[in-house]
């Protein structure tokens, strides 16, 4: 028997649709994929087969996690990078895409609240949405005041970055590289100004587009739409291709998703939505399938922090995943353990968790916080520094900041001249003393030797972009949350619900309760979309907890 005569419908169905992708007769692709549909292997399989060596070959996405994930795999065969990191690395390249901006000039997320507080303090009236105008090009903006002052401070922040670039491309004053490949990844969540920017980068090379509108979240976060994907799905100029199947999920969340997807567009939600095929993957998945066959639908009587029963049930299911799933996260590099929620169900589960000694990692893409700390250390290298001062200034709050501020409206004065001589003096002592501090440890229990301790992770819808686990927690589904208005149920809630499901490769779990805190709930409108014999009810009460002859813990039951 031949390896073609061996392969199961399936897939022969997947081969001929990677085989159609990797045909190099178009210039321009675009791939939509659901979640799990084995992108990264795809990049893989393109970028051994493009010319040139790795640095004539860009991957580029949205949000670090993102590119660490596609980086750990990717980065032999080509440079990956987030959108931001590529325009700094042209800015700190180029002097003439710079500007103003010195050669040395500081990547600082957070300037733009400097800035935008500048204006009050200098305008003395509300500040123009700087960062909306440039993500949204507005032709009516105030973009140039705004890079005036990014000037002074001699910094850059995210959104500057990559407008700084897109603007001397549009006035002709910059070219881009040629690469002989670039891949850009979750295009649905990538605003108007940097699908701008791919528009250039697709003039001079050729280019593979992926994403899929079903899971774009960051609408209301960082100005992104669907409509980018959806308009170049329609537009003609790119050769379409998708990936049918998913090779992440058991069946039965397949189907849930499916079920959602239909539910939505009989209730005439999702319009314009790229339909697409999503499906089961019997030759990866049917063994995790048969394992488990439904999603625990679990309803706690009470949700509370001295009540947490949240907290406890996912506690007790982690104690009871199999060694051998452990594991095989591990040597996966994912986590065997997510948990999705909104506060408060996010930090009262974490608290929990890591009472019962799980090391839980909460980290995200930190943005736009600014310490007092990151001050003087700018200033222990460089006393004058105009960004050193307002970041202190900024969390010192002295009586004199808007008299300060003032003073260097025009640009010309620097903020060092404007201090009092005993402030000026007292942060130089503590930037002249200050050190740098050690990386932190993580908290938690750490596994002894031979202990296979689950690795947890604890996030937001947002924060679970490009993750998956073992076994999912989607904890605090209520009417009156996701969604916020079950008679008027918004197309992100729906992308939100589905893209909480399809992080899951073993279990998915729906949480709610019946009463937090004293207020009566209902469950999420979304949960009744999936099909009721996809669901296994679980109720969480006191009586759950009865301890039962032959169980381990104190708190367990099979």
């Amino acid at each position: 028997m031949t390896d073609d005569q061996a392969m199961t419908t399936e897939e022969a169905e997947l081969r001929a649709a990677i085989k159609r992708i990797l045909n190099p007769t178009s210039a321009k692709k675009l791939v939509v994929a659901g979640p799990g549909t084995g992108k990264t292997a795809l990049f893989k399989q393109i970028l051994e087969l493009a010319g040139g060596g790795r640095h004539r070959r860009l991957v580029l996405t949205f949000i670090n996690n993102l590119r660490d994930d596609l980086a750990e795999d990717l980065s032999a065969l080509a440079e990956v990078r987030t959108l931001h990191s590529y325009c700094l690395r042209l800015l700190h390249r180029d002097a003439g895409l710079r500007g103003g901006l010195t050669p040395n000039f500081r990547c600082c997320p957070g300037v733009a609240s400097l800035i935008k507080e500048d204006w009050h303090l200098i305008a003395t009236c509300e500040a123009p949405h700087f960062i909306h105008e440039m993500r949204t090009l507005d032709k009516k903006n105030h973009i140039p005041s705004y890079l005036r002052r990014g000037q002074y401070y001699d910094a850059v922040d995210f959104d500057d970055t990559v407008y700084r670039v897109y603007e001397r491309l549009v006035a002709g004053s910059a070219a881009l590289d040629r690469y002989d490949l670039v891949l850009i990844d979750e295009y649905q969540d990538f605003n108007r100004l940097e699908a701008g920017l791919i528009d250039f980068l697709a003039q001079k090379s050729p280019i593979m587009i992926v994403g899929d509108d079903d899971q774009a979240l960051y609408s209301q976060l960082r100005d992104s739409s669907w409509d980018h994907i959806r308009l170049l799905y329609g537009g003609g100029e790119y050769k379409l291709f998708e990936l049918p199947f998913c090779m992440r999920c058991p069946k039965v969340v397949v189907d849930a998703v499916n079920d959602v997807l239909a539910k939505a567009k009989r209730m005439g939600r999702l319009q314009g939505r790229i339909e697409k095929p999503f499906k089961y993957f019997p030759p990866l998945k049917a063994s995790d399938s048969a394992k488990y066959p439904k999603i625990a639908l679990v309803e706690t009587t009470v949700q509370r922090l001295n009540a947490n029963y949240m907290g406890r049930y996912i506690a007790q299911a982690i104690a009871h995943i199999p060694c051998d799933e452990i594991d095989e996260a591990a040597n996966g590099g994912y986590p065997a353990v997510l948990v999705i929620a909104a506060e408060p169900y996010r930090g009262q589960i974490r608290t929990h968790l890591e009472q019962d000694g799980y090391a839980v990692d909460t980290r995200r893409d930190q943005g736009g916080k600014l310490g007092r700390e990151q001050g003087l250390s700018i200033l222990k290298e460089d006393p004058k520094s105009n960004l050193g001062w307002r970041i202190v200034l900024s969390i010192d709050k002295p009586s004199f900041l808007a008299d300060s501020v003032a003073q260097t409206a025009d640009g010309t004065r620097r903020l060092v001249g404007t201090l009092p001589n005993d402030y000026r003096d007292r942060v130089l002592a503590d930037a002249g003393a200050y050190e740098t501090p050690e990386e932190e440890s993580d908290n938690g229990r750490r596994a002894a030797e031979g202990d296979r301790l689950p690795s947890v992770k604890v996030t937001s819808f947002e924060g679970a972009k490009g993750l998956s686990a073992q076994h999912v927690f989607i904890a605090g589904l209520h009417d009156g949350e996701l969604p916020r208005n079950p008679r008027a149920i918004q197309d992100l809630e729906i992308c939100k619900f589905v893209v909480g499901l399809t992080r899951t490769r073993k279990m998915c779990s729906l949480i709610y309760t019946g009463n937090l805190a004293g207020r009566w709930m209902s469950p999420s409108s979304l949960i009744s979309w999936i099909e009721e014999a996809r669901l296994e009810r679980i109720e969480v009460g006191a009586p759950y907890w009865e301890v039962r002859p032959g169980d381990e813990g104190g708190e367990r039951r099979a």
